[in-house]
Protein backbone atom coordinates (compact mmCIF):
# COMPACT_ATOMS: atom_id res chain seq x y z
CA UNK A 1 0.00 0.00 0.00
CA UNK A 2 1.14 3.81 -0.65
CA UNK A 3 0.16 7.17 1.07
CA UNK A 4 -2.54 7.34 -0.80
CA UNK A 5 -3.96 4.01 -0.16
CA UNK A 6 -4.34 5.03 3.54
CA UNK A 7 -5.10 8.48 2.51
CA UNK A 8 -8.53 6.62 1.22
CA UNK A 9 -8.52 4.88 4.48
CA UNK A 10 -8.07 8.02 6.51
CA UNK A 11 -11.26 9.48 4.30
CA UNK A 12 -13.56 5.94 4.69
CA UNK A 13 -13.28 7.26 8.88
CA UNK A 14 -15.23 10.24 8.30
CA UNK A 15 -18.57 7.93 6.60
CA UNK A 16 -18.23 4.50 8.04
CA UNK A 17 -19.18 3.45 11.41
CA UNK A 18 -16.48 3.29 14.30
CA UNK A 19 -15.88 -0.25 15.04
CA UNK A 20 -13.62 1.48 17.43
CA UNK A 21 -15.31 4.04 20.28
CA UNK A 22 -18.64 5.97 19.93
CA UNK A 23 -19.95 7.53 16.98
CA UNK A 24 -20.62 10.85 18.56
CA UNK A 25 -17.48 10.94 20.23
CA UNK A 26 -13.90 12.60 19.18
CA UNK A 27 -12.74 8.73 19.72
CA UNK A 28 -13.32 6.79 16.51
CA UNK A 29 -11.79 4.24 14.44
CA UNK A 30 -12.70 2.12 11.86
CA UNK A 31 -10.17 -1.28 11.45
CA UNK A 32 -9.38 -2.92 7.84
CA UNK A 33 -7.50 -5.99 6.82
CA UNK A 34 -5.99 -4.72 3.80
CA UNK A 35 -2.88 -6.44 1.37
CA UNK A 36 0.12 -4.82 3.74
CA UNK A 37 -1.67 -6.34 6.93
CA UNK A 38 -3.74 -4.77 9.49
CA UNK A 39 -4.87 -1.13 9.55
CA UNK A 40 -6.91 1.14 12.03
CA UNK A 41 -8.07 4.77 10.89
CA UNK A 42 -8.53 7.20 13.06
CA UNK A 43 -11.64 9.67 12.40
CA UNK A 44 -10.99 13.69 12.19
CA UNK A 45 -12.99 16.72 13.28
CA UNK A 46 -16.65 16.51 12.21
CA UNK A 47 -18.16 17.00 15.41
CA UNK A 48 -18.50 18.91 18.54
CA UNK A 49 -16.72 16.94 20.20
CA UNK A 50 -13.82 16.56 18.00
CA UNK A 51 -13.51 20.06 18.19
CA UNK A 52 -13.77 20.18 21.89
CA UNK A 53 -10.15 17.98 21.77
CA UNK A 54 -9.08 19.97 19.08
CA UNK A 55 -8.93 23.23 21.51
CA UNK A 56 -8.40 21.45 24.61
CA UNK A 57 -4.28 22.68 24.32
CA UNK A 58 -3.52 22.44 27.83
CA UNK A 59 -0.01 21.03 28.31
CA UNK A 60 0.44 17.00 29.91
CA UNK A 61 2.87 15.37 31.22
CA UNK A 62 2.59 11.52 29.27
CA UNK A 63 5.50 9.13 30.84
CA UNK A 64 7.61 7.84 28.20
CA UNK A 65 6.08 10.18 25.35
CA UNK A 66 6.86 13.85 27.04
CA UNK A 67 4.32 16.59 26.79
CA UNK A 68 0.94 16.66 24.92
CA UNK A 69 -1.93 18.58 24.02
CA UNK A 70 -4.20 17.36 26.66
CA UNK A 71 -7.41 16.86 24.01
CA UNK A 72 -5.84 15.07 21.15
CA UNK A 73 -4.56 12.52 24.39
CA UNK A 74 -7.73 12.29 26.69
CA UNK A 75 -9.05 11.71 23.38
CA UNK A 76 -6.89 8.88 22.28
CA UNK A 77 -7.17 7.46 26.06
CA UNK A 78 -10.84 6.82 25.45
CA UNK A 79 -10.20 4.57 22.85
CA UNK A 80 -7.29 2.94 23.62
CA UNK A 81 -8.71 -0.52 25.15
CA UNK A 82 -10.44 -0.55 21.85
CA UNK A 83 -7.22 0.26 19.53
CA UNK A 84 -5.21 -2.11 21.81
CA UNK A 85 -7.68 -5.18 21.46
CA UNK A 86 -8.06 -4.57 17.68
CA UNK A 87 -4.69 -4.62 17.21
CA UNK A 88 -3.93 -7.70 19.30
CA UNK A 89 -0.48 -7.44 19.30
CA UNK A 90 0.16 -7.83 15.57
CA UNK A 91 1.77 -6.01 13.34
CA UNK A 92 -0.72 -2.77 12.45
CA UNK A 93 -0.37 0.76 10.44
CA UNK A 94 -2.13 3.53 12.27
CA UNK A 95 -3.63 6.62 9.98
CA UNK A 96 -5.49 9.64 10.03
CA UNK A 97 -6.72 12.85 8.70
CA UNK A 98 -6.75 16.06 10.92
CA UNK A 99 -7.97 14.93 14.52
CA UNK A 100 -7.45 11.48 13.27
CA UNK A 101 -3.86 12.00 12.39
CA UNK A 102 -2.84 13.24 16.14
CA UNK A 103 -4.71 10.58 17.48
CA UNK A 104 -2.33 8.05 15.44
CA UNK A 105 0.55 9.54 16.54
CA UNK A 106 -0.77 9.18 19.99
CA UNK A 107 -1.96 5.48 19.53
CA UNK A 108 1.52 4.63 18.08
CA UNK A 109 3.65 6.51 21.35
CA UNK A 110 1.35 4.84 23.57
CA UNK A 111 1.72 1.45 21.68
CA UNK A 112 5.53 2.18 21.66
CA UNK A 113 5.96 2.79 25.33
CA UNK A 114 4.01 -0.76 25.85
CA UNK A 115 6.45 -2.58 24.03
CA UNK A 116 4.83 -3.16 20.84
CA UNK A 117 5.33 -0.66 18.48
CA UNK A 118 3.30 -0.31 15.27
CA UNK A 119 4.38 -0.80 11.73
CA UNK A 120 3.80 2.71 10.78
CA UNK A 121 1.68 5.93 11.04
CA UNK A 122 0.44 7.82 8.10
CA UNK A 123 -1.01 11.10 8.74
CA UNK A 124 -2.41 13.54 6.86
CA UNK A 125 -2.29 16.99 7.35
CA UNK A 126 -1.78 16.62 11.56
CA UNK A 127 -1.54 19.80 13.98
CA UNK A 128 1.06 19.81 16.40
CA UNK A 129 0.69 17.04 18.66
CA UNK A 130 3.38 17.80 20.83
CA UNK A 131 4.49 20.77 23.18
CA UNK A 132 7.74 19.27 23.27
CA UNK A 133 10.24 16.98 21.19
CA UNK A 134 9.26 13.66 23.31
CA UNK A 135 6.24 12.54 20.88
CA UNK A 136 9.33 12.74 18.05
CA UNK A 137 12.33 11.10 20.60
CA UNK A 138 9.40 8.22 21.24
CA UNK A 139 8.55 7.67 17.88
CA UNK A 140 12.17 7.91 17.15
CA UNK A 141 12.58 3.85 15.47
CA UNK A 142 8.79 4.15 14.08
CA UNK A 143 7.93 4.66 10.39
CA UNK A 144 5.93 8.15 10.36
CA UNK A 145 5.00 10.03 6.94
CA UNK A 146 3.17 13.26 8.37
CA UNK A 147 1.80 14.95 4.69
CA UNK A 148 1.00 18.31 4.46
CA UNK A 149 -1.12 20.18 1.72
CA UNK A 150 -0.25 22.83 0.25
CA UNK A 151 -1.07 25.63 2.59
CA UNK A 152 -3.44 23.74 5.24
CA UNK A 153 -3.26 26.14 7.99
CA UNK A 154 -4.05 22.86 10.47
CA UNK A 155 -0.70 21.71 10.03
CA UNK A 156 0.56 24.85 11.93
CA UNK A 157 -1.29 24.66 14.84
CA UNK A 158 -1.28 24.91 18.17
CA UNK A 159 1.09 27.89 18.39
CA UNK A 160 4.83 26.53 19.38
CA UNK A 161 4.09 22.89 19.31
CA UNK A 162 6.00 20.42 17.53
CA UNK A 163 4.70 17.71 15.07
CA UNK A 164 5.74 13.78 15.82
CA UNK A 165 7.77 14.03 12.42
CA UNK A 166 9.08 16.49 9.57
CA UNK A 167 6.27 17.31 6.87
CA UNK A 168 6.27 15.95 3.67
CA UNK A 169 4.50 18.75 1.85
CA UNK A 170 2.29 17.73 -1.15
CA UNK A 171 -0.01 19.09 -3.58
CA UNK A 172 -0.35 22.98 -4.65
CA UNK A 173 -1.41 25.39 -2.23
CA UNK A 174 -5.23 27.07 -3.23
CA UNK A 175 -4.44 30.19 -1.83
CA UNK A 176 -0.89 31.83 -1.14
CA UNK A 177 -1.39 31.87 2.38
CA UNK A 178 -2.73 29.24 5.56
CA UNK A 179 -6.14 28.33 4.52
CA UNK A 180 -8.94 25.42 5.22
CA UNK A 181 -9.82 24.86 1.31
CA UNK A 182 -6.05 22.76 1.21
CA UNK A 183 -7.28 20.98 4.31
CA UNK A 184 -10.00 18.95 2.73
CA UNK A 185 -9.26 15.15 2.39
CA UNK A 186 -10.39 14.74 -0.69
CA UNK A 187 -7.83 17.24 -1.92
CA UNK A 188 -5.30 15.15 0.01
CA UNK A 189 -5.91 12.73 -2.19
CA UNK A 190 -5.74 14.38 -5.02
CA UNK A 191 -2.52 15.55 -4.29
CA UNK A 192 -1.11 12.11 -4.54
CA UNK A 193 -0.13 10.01 -7.96
CA UNK A 194 -2.93 8.02 -9.23
CA UNK A 195 -2.08 4.58 -9.51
Amino acid sequence: MQARDYAVLAQEAYSAAPDIGVADSASRAIVRHTAAGLCIAFRGTDDVASFAADFDIAPLDVPGVGTVYTGFWRAWEAMELGVLAAAAGQPVTLCGHSLGAALALCAAAAMVVGGNAPAAVYGFEPPRVGVDLGIRAALANVPVHLFKNGNDIVCDVPPGGHHAALLIPIGKATLPWGNLIDHEIARVIAAFPTP
